[in-house]
């Protein structure tokens, strides 16, 4: 009985084994920053283990941030230290670049012009006459990753003179410039389902669990400039806070 239960907990540990090699090998560059790994069956034969073991071991390596996995093309190594001291959501930024594992390679928008919704209006915590609601679904090997959806009010768009007839001046807004006009913001993390079908253009993920950052954006006289829903992946979702001593 007694030689059972170590067998059993070898077995289990054996996925920690395949880590700690996999580890080393990419802390000495075998596997260097921005590399990618040998196929699962390749790198499971290397290894001497069964590909169960070894997605283990490799989940552990993306809890790691040493290695990410790009749907459709494999597993790379992280070209970012994950031991640098890195802004987190305290900072704020734009949350998905700054919570989506791995580099953003595309971003493709579109926009509408629409009378607001009252829910639309509660989150703008205003009335306007009409809202800019823009999409953006970000990409990576061509395939969307994560979705953003964003309320504008009009007002907005007049003082930050921003030409809707130019997609690009809307983008820039959106992505940077907001982030530098914005005195303060609040970011609302929670679990949702809603992922996939909210993106209505692309699917994001396989799987039906996302994190969904509920982003409000405040100016001036603590105006709101822009609300915003963002969609991630769970399996995607990284992020850290950078917290100080102090008192509740």
């Amino acid at each position: 009985m007694e030689v059972d239960v170590l067998s059993e907990k070898a077995k289990k540990l054996k996925h920690v084994k395949v880590y700690n090699r996999l580890y080393s090998m990419i802390q000495d560059g075998v596997y260097p920053p921005g590399g990618q790994l040998p196929s699962e069956p390749e790198l499971a034969l290397q290894m001497d283990v069964s590909r169960m073991t070894l997605r283990r071991a490799l989940a552990l390596l993306q809890e790691d941030n040493l290695v990410i996995n790009i749907r459709g093309k494999g597993n790379f190594i992280s070209e970012h230290n994950p031991d640098a001291e890195l802004p987190g959501l305290e900072v704020t930024q734009h949350p998905v670049r700054c919570t989506l594992s791995g580099s953003i390679e595309e971003t493709e928008m579109e926009f509408r012009i629409e009378p607001p919704t009252e829910s639309i209006n509660q989150n703008l915590k205003r009335k306007t006459a009409v809202v800019v609601i823009a999409d953006r679904w970000y990409k990576r090997a061509g395939k969307a990753c994560a979705y953003s959806l964003s309320f504008i009010p009009i007002e907005v768009i007049s003082e930050k003179q921003i030409d809707l007839r130019e997609k690009e001046d809307l983008f820039q807004y959106l992505e940077h410039g907001v982030y530098k006009d914005a005195g303060s913001s609040t970011c609302q993390l929670s679990y949702t389902t809603t992922g996939n079908f909210t993106a209505v253009k692309y699917m994001l993920s396989q799987h039906a669990s996302f994190i969904l950052i509920q982003e409000t954006l405040y100016g001036e006289n603590h105006r709101v400039l822009v609300s915003s829903k963002h969609y991630i992946p769970v399996e995607s979702f990284k992020t850290q806070v950078n917290a100080v001593a102090g008192h509740v």
